[in-house]
């Protein structure tokens, strides 16, 4: 699954999370699986699922369309 950088960044600004690291803190995934998504990678589901919640939003409005 790819999370959308703009989807992402976002959530983050309604949810008050300032940073990568703040949101890697806040949902106990790592910076790096962060930062990897953010540039395109993918996400396993429990990963989508850890950062959605830490930003109060549906696993669903984060991700890529098409």
């Amino acid at each position: 699954m790819r999370i959308s950088k703009n989807k992402l960044g976002l959530a983050m600004l309604n949810a008050g999370v300032e940073s990568i690291r703040d949101l890697a803190a806040a949902s106990g995934v790592s910076i790096n699986t962060i930062s990897r998504s953010n540039n395109g990678g993918t996400v396993k589901l429990s990963t989508l699922g850890r950062i959605a919640k830490a930003l109060n939003v549906d696993p669903a409005e984060l991700l890529e369309e098409g």
